[in-house]
């Protein structure tokens, strides 16, 4: 449910966003010299390269993220192995400490 409910707020902001690019010259058009265009086309597709330059940053951390998780998972699975080595065959009362 989660899901569906972020890809529709995922789908309707990509349309909203697509709306706005497209209307923002044609309604600018007759206002605006040919200079201040290419100067609202430059803005437009260096927000547009700032956007998705921040969806790349925010899935590579992520990404980091998930990898330090699993590496000191790993850690502490190898530590744990070597004090049960170390404690294996050790025993008190007659009971075995690795068991």
């Amino acid at each position: 449910m989660k899901k569906i409910i972020n890809a529709i707020i995922i789908s309707a902001a990509a349309v909203l966003t697509g709306f706005v690019a497209m209307a923002l010259p044609f309604r600018l058009f007759d206002k605006l010299t040919g200079i201040q265009m290419r100067i609202l086309f430059i803005a437009e597709i260096v927000v547009y390269f700032l956007i998705v330059s921040a969806f790349f940053l925010i899935r590579e951390a992520k990404k980091d993220k998930e990898e330090k998780r699993r590496s000191l998972a790993e850690k502490h699975n190898r530590r744990v192995e070597k004090r049960r080595g170390e404690l294996k065959g050790l025993k008190i009362d007659g009971c075995d400490i690795a068991a």
